[in-house]
């Protein structure tokens, strides 16, 4: 949780500064439909970020799930208020380990989304030229994938892969930095239907979730 705090001050300290060192002009003098933006997110699902120890028997037991979530994402603003964007990313990490005097295991897992959306930026609730509002839909499948190292009386790996689909919806706050840049923030929701069996420790990633962004944009725009 550490690390995940000090890459978000990071990220929120240091980009700003080096957006602000590009050109500061007026983003309102170019319309946004017609232009293209690629977006970089971090964030967390904060209904999937746990750690937990037990022993019983002597079997000892650690398992570990990050809670993260990050994705790059394209976007076409086909639309001043309208954009429909592709994006690839992580949803979620897992890792567990089991000792015991049998042996050993370890688990691990990953959640891999692919999701197709719109955003939607009323101009009309614009706090002022550089920030405004904007909300969110998405869809598209969800790829489970999970190993499972054992050592000891039977060794070997058992691999496998899962699908679920799932959605993201929520909201957002976006502050325009300069011409190319943007910066926002978003809170939402990633529904998530039950993979066919466990990926790390749950077989459904559902969560709330938090990020931060940060945006390029391409082009010149369309009158």
């Amino acid at each position: 949780m550490s690390r995940f705090i000090h890459a978000v001050a990071l990220f929120a300290l240091g980009l700003p500064i080096t957006a602000l060192a590009q050109d500061t002009g007026r983003f309102d003098s170019n319309p946004f439909r017609g232009r293209h933006e690629i977006e970089i997110s971090i964030g967390l699902l904060s209904g999937l970020s746990t750690t937990s120890e037990a022993s019983v028997g002597g079997i000892s037991t650690k398992a570990t799930t990050t809670g993260f979530a990050g994705s790059l994402s394209y976007g076409y603003w086909f639309a001043d208020e309208w954009a429909i964007n592709l994006s690839v990313g992580v949803a979620n990490a897992d890792a567990s380990t089991s000792v015991g005097g049998t042996g050993a295991s370890v688990e691990s897992a990953v959640v891999v989304p692919i999701l197709v959306g719109v955003k939607y930026a009323p101009l009309g609730l614009a706090i002022n030229e550089k920030l405004r509002p904007y909300a969110f839909a998405s869809l598209g499948p969800h790829f489970g994938f999970a190993s499972d190292v054992r050592a000891g009386v039977s060794t070997g790996t058992e691999p496998y892969t899962e699908t679920a689909l799932g959605s993201r919806l929520g909201f957002g706050m976006e502050l325009l930095l300069g011409r190319r840049f943007t910066l926002g923030f978003a809170a939402g929701y990633r529904l998530v239907s039950d993979f066919g069996r466990r990926i790390g420790s749950e077989k459904n990633h559902s969560s709330p979730e938090f990020s931060l962004s940060l945006g390029i944009v391409i082009g010149s725009g369309q009158e």
